[in-house]
């Protein structure tokens, strides 16, 4: 990304603005995203939405974060061996080990109890997903 106080994205390549809905929270607000060479480069609300009016939230006006944050994960990571929790002690490992892992931890619940298994997404978009895969493991809890 180029330093904004040096130079606007108009300088250089296609800039186009899409009219989409946000995915934040349940709202739905309409927004609109600038891409530069399609790239989202900002969100700002749509003020033709019914709904919100160009009125964003916090949440959805930082959308583009979840895509371009420097803190985003983009590597599966394990606690380090002998690492208390709350220590940030962790490595990276493959998506290989990490789906291994995955799969012997869910199968040894599922062959003893699967309701000591439980989800929660935090996002309303995922429930339904969320709904079909706790009913077909065997488990009520999931939020």
């Amino acid at each position: 990304m180029q330093d904004p106080t040096n130079r606007s994205d108009r300088d250089t390549g296609h800039v186009e603005v899409k009219n989409t809905t946000c995915y934040m929270c349940a709202c739905r607000c309409g927004i609109r995203v600038t891409l530069r060479d399609g790239q989202v480069r900002y969100i700002q609300g749509n003020p033709k939405h019914p709904l919100n009016q160009g009125v964003i939230c916090a949440k959805g006006a930082s959308g583009i974060m979840k895509q371009y944050s420097p803190a985003r994960l983009t590597k599966p990571l394990r606690r380090k061996p002998g690492a208390e929790r709350g220590t940030s002690q962790f490595e990276e490992i493959s998506w290989d080990e990490t789906f291994r892992i995955l799969e012997e931890r869910l199968a040894s619940l599922r062959a003893s109890d699967p309701k000591k298994f439980a989800l929660f997404t935090g996002r309303d978009q995922m429930q339904a997903l969320t709904g079909m895969f706790a009913k077909q493991f065997g488990t009520p809890n999931y939020a």
